[in-house]
Formats: C-alpha cells, structure tokens, sequence
C-alpha cells in the first residue's frame, strides 16, 4: 500500500471518530474543490529532469486513484484540476514551440481525464503566457473542443503580471465565451533573482511570494482597466487572494489616486473577484474574506496534491467549524458547491444534483 493512501486511511478514521464523539458536527456537505492540481507522471518527469520546483515546493507524486481518495476524505463531488506553476513555460528561455506542445498534452490529458471520470474530474485549461498568440489559441481549443471549466493563468508568466495590455487579445477572447480564469500564483520577479525556484528572501516562494503575487495581479487587472474593458470574463484568486482581503483600504485609496477612477467604483470592481479557501480557511482569514467578498464569492479550495494531509485536512476542518459556528445554511452550501457550480454549470452532468 503506498505511503500516500495508508496516510489517507490513518485521516480517516482520526476525521470519523471525531465527528462520532462530537454531537455538534455537521453532516457531510458535497463540494466543488476549484483549487486542486494533477501532476501526470510525463509532466513530474519533464520537471525533475530539469531540476524544476513549484515556486520552491517539491513536485508531490500524484494519480487519479489518489486524488479520488483524498475527494472522498473530504466530501468532494468534484474536482477542478489546473496545473500548478510553472505550467507550461518552465523557464523564462524555455522555447515556445515546446510551450505549446506542452500546454496541449496537458489539456488533452486533463480531457481525458474528465472523460474517464466525467462526475468527478473536470479542468482549467493551461496556456502558454506571456506568449499570446499560443495562448489564445489553446485557450479558443480547450474552451471550444474539449469543454474546459475555465482558463489557469499564472499572476505572473515569467516577469509579467496579469493585466498587461499584451495580454488583451487572449482577455478578447476569453470575454467572448464568459470564461472563468483560475489565477494560481508564481512567484514575483525580483532583481538579481535567476531562477522560478528562488524567493526574495530565501524563504521559498510558496511561502511568502505567491500571496504577494495574487495581490498585486488582482490590483493589476484594476489598474490596467482590464475589468472594466472585459466585464464578461470572472477571475477566481487563489489563497483567499493572498493579501487582498487585508489590504483592501490600501489597495482602493492608491489605485485612486493612480486612476480616475472613484473609490466607489473601484470597490465594484473587487467585489467581482472570487477566492477559494485553499490553505486560507482560518479563523484569521475567513472573517475578513467574507466581509470583502461575502459567502456568494467565495469556493472551497484543498491545494491538493501540493498541500499535504497536515495542511488539507486541518484547513477543512478549520472551514467546517467555522461554517457550523458563524454563517448560516445557506452561506455553508454556497461555500462548499453552490457558487462554483453557478459558474460551472456547462460542465456539470444533470445526474450530479446540483
């Protein structure tokens, strides 16, 4: 028995005589996990081949069968796979023509993996950014052909953050079809810094720079009037969007000031933006998530296979306790599936009950 699923068990059964022993736990509610990852062995094998990381994180083995498991440990109906950073440029040299073979063995991989388990898989597509023109077609592909959810796109793809007016001809497009862009973080660029795998402070990215990297793409997307110019397409950010929940006052006052924008519109354009609960669902963030976002912007996130049990599995719990102690039933359903299946619904079987 592999180490991952014998630790999968052990979980189990802490989870259920937990919730045996405590009258006040609540029953099992399904959800949409919108933060997840697949890994597919060709892929773990092209990055450790290249001594490449996620933004310092060790590449996790992973495997459908796996991922079914830790879905049933933690009531999942269904899973939103994306690939995690780097994606599909895995450096800031890497060719493009590679780029584009790569994105579309994973789309076509991510396919078929929602084909073989069409109840509980589906996908956000991986492009090829900052090359727009493969981009905009693998994207038009994906989202035409293969019946993607939505569009991943890294805050920033090598040393451009989302929202460059580069990046318009892909946001034309993606406009067009009301698509949903899961922003899952990188790293940000850093003077003198040589590689994806190397933080600004010698902590590792993951650690510290990808919540600042959520942050500052979510006020970027702002600034650079791409809300506004492409009101059709909805972004989903990562770990609660890293800082933005906390730095919201901040980010509205100098974004003022940069545009001629008033306060009250730009808040209307952060109240469009979704988060996910992926390794954020503490009683520090939870509170002020919901007061920028509400419950109705806000879906359930595990970060797996790259957050381990000791994370997964904690931060769910931290969800539950919270969702039976402070908000009411129906703010709980649209946390864990109802939002994500209001945007999700072109990839939602009718059999699934949602």
């Amino acid at each position: 028995m592999e180490k991952t699923t014998l630790l999968v068990i052990v979980c189990l059964l802490q989870l259920t005589a937990s919730a045996i022993s405590n009258e006040d736990a609540p029953t099992c509610t399904k959800r949409i996990d919108t933060h997840c990852h697949f890994v597919p062995p060709f892929y773990a094998e092209l990055l450790h081949e290249n001594n490449i990381t996620a933004g310092g994180r060790a590449i996790p083995s992973w495997s459908a069968i796996q991922h079914l498991e830790v879905m049933d440990l933690l009531n999942v109906s269904l899973s939103i796979v994306a690939i995690s950073t780097p994606a599909a440029v895995l450096t800031r040299d890497y060719p493009v023509n590679e780029s584009r073979q790569l994105a579309r063995r994973l789309n076509e991989y991510a396919y078929n993996l929602s084909m073989e388990y069409p109840q509980r898989f589906s996908f956000f597509a991986t492009l090829t950014l900052p090359d727009v023109e493969g981009s905009v077609a693998e994207a038009i592909y994906a989202l035409d052909t293969l019946n993607a959810a939505g569009v991943m796109i890294l805050a920033t793809s090598s040393d451009e953050l989302l929202g460059s007016p580069r990046f318009d001809p892909l946001y034309a497009e993606l406009d067009k079809r009301n698509a949903t862009v899961f922003v899952h973080p990188s790293q940000s660029p850093c003077p003198g810094q040589q590689s994806f795998n190397e933080g600004s402070t010698g902590l590792p990215p993951f650690a510290v720079d990808f919540l600042l990297d959520t942050t500052r793409a979510a006020a970027n997307l702002i600034f650079r009037n791409v809300t506004l110019k492409y009101p059709n397409v909805k972004h989903i950010f990562a770990h609660s969007g890293g800082f933005l929940p906390f730095a919201t006052f901040r980010i509205v006052k100098i974004l003022k000031g940069l545009t001629n924008q008033t306060e009250e519109a730009i808040m209307s354009q952060l109240e469009t933006f979704y988060v996910d609960t992926a390794l954020s669902a503490s009683k520090y963030a939870l509170p002020s998530t919901i007061a920028l976002l509400g419950t109705n912007h806000l879906t359930f996130g595990s970060d797996y296979p790259f957050a381990p049990a000791d994370a997964y599995i904690p931060n769910t719990e931290h969800l539950d306790k919270f969702l039976r102690e402070d908000v009411t039933t129906t703010a709980k359903k649209q946390i864990n599936f109802k939002t994500a299946a209001d945007l999700f619904s072109h990839v939602l079987s009718e059999d699934m009950g949602y």
